[in-house]
């Protein structure tokens, strides 16, 4: 996804069933002298001989007839020719072609019909996937076409764009530095900000959360554009699919090694407080709820303090909270999520129930 370990285990039974003396088991006697089997291939002794064995096993069951082969004609050939190149693409050929037709997508108003960009792009998307047709598009000068569509007055036209990005970039270093160097990082932020489609800000924060992840030089681009305020808004949103991958790429920087700066500037922005708000609403969605206990628990990691005091502020109401969320998930039989939950308790509030039980 996720979705692998190979497993040798040995019976203690048979290891100890192998010490002891076998059974001794005498052969069936033959009633008369016996006799070789008539016209049993020859037994191999090498991979030629194997091939020939079994070339001689089966000739029994091959077709009675015996099989001619004769020269293809000129007519045959010509047919074979046209049918194979029928099923062979040339993907640069058919990138060219669609980077071609997207050089007009600035002059695309509002009015018009983008269903010929839209193929274009789907195109592009189809291919695209690979690392190597990916780093082949930039060469061939495919990243010209993202800053004039994610710019384009079609919704369908910006995310189809921000979502062939999230491909080209995702776990490939090479794209993503180039993604960066061309300044599209603000402007995929200022979509996931402000875009008035949904899809648009769905596919962009997408694409934001396949630069940034195992991408130090990405950070750095975070920091300068305010990336984290935009995260933090994003997790606030009424879109289920927006906050979730909020949720989840601020969970993966947390979780980053080396994190320690990211981790406190997030909790100087507010983010434990954001978090223990949307923990404590009833109609949360669990993805996110798992996303931000994920969150809590990388966010206090090794006891640390100021996090600590944070989650026990008083007015954040974070211990009922976490206690009605554990309950939940162990009535959903979600073992991993409970677990983490109740550490997460424990972390923040053993100190003071040892207090109180004093």
């Amino acid at each position: 996804m996720n979705s692998e370990n190979k497993e040798s285990n040995k019976n203690p039974e048979n290891e100890n069933a192998s010490s002891s003396r076998p059974l001794s088991i005498e052969a069936a006697r033959a009633s008369g002298p016996i006799r070789p089997v008539e016209n049993q291939p020859r037994q191999p002794e090498n991979l030629q001989g194997l091939l020939r064995f079994a070339m001689e096993a089966t000739k029994a069951e091959d077709a009675p007839q015996n099989t001619h082969f004769t020269p293809m004609d000129e007519e045959s050939k010509k047919f074979l020719n046209e049918a194979l190149a029928s099923l062979t693409v040339n993907v640069v050929e058919e990138l060219q072609k669609s980077i071609k037709t997207l050089r007009n997508v600035m002059e695309l108003r509002p009015e018009d019909d983008p269903s010929e960009y839209e193929n274009a792009l789907e195109v592009i998307a189809e291919y695209v996937d690979s690392i190597d047709i990916a780093n082949d598009f930039y060469k061939i000068g495919g990243f010209s076409i993202f800053g004039p569509c994610l710019n384009s007055p079609h919704a369908s036209i910006r995310w189809k764009a921000a979502d062939i990005i999230a491909e080209l970039t995702q776990n490939n270093p090479f794209c993503q530095n180039k993604i960066l160097e061309m300044g599209l990082m603000p402007i995929l932020l200022g979509m996931v900000d402000s875009d008035p489609s949904d899809q648009a800000r769905i596919k962009s924060l997408y694409a934001v959360s396949c630069i940034v992840r195992g991408n130090a030089l990405a950070l750095k681009y975070m920091d300068v554009n305010d990336g984290y305020s935009v995260l933090m808004r994003a997790l606030q949103s009424p879109v289920e699919k927006l906050q979730i991958k909020s949720a989840f790429l601020l969970s993966a920087l947390c979780n980053k090694e080396n994190a320690h700066a990211i981790r406190s500037n997030l909790i100087k922005m507010g983010l434990i407080d954001q978090a223990a708000g949307l923990l404590s609403m009833s109609n949360v969605f669990p993805d996110t709820r798992d996303r931000l206990l994920d969150i809590l628990n990388s966010l206090t990691l090794n006891n640390n303090l100021p996090a600590l005091r944070e989650c026990r502020r008083p007015e954040f109401c974070l211990k009922q909270t976490l206690e009605r969320h554990l309950a939940d998930l162990r009535a959903e039989e979600a073992v991993d999520e409970a677990q983490a939950c109740a550490q997460l308790l424990d972390k923040i509030f053993a100190d003071q129930s040892m207090n109180q039980d004093r």
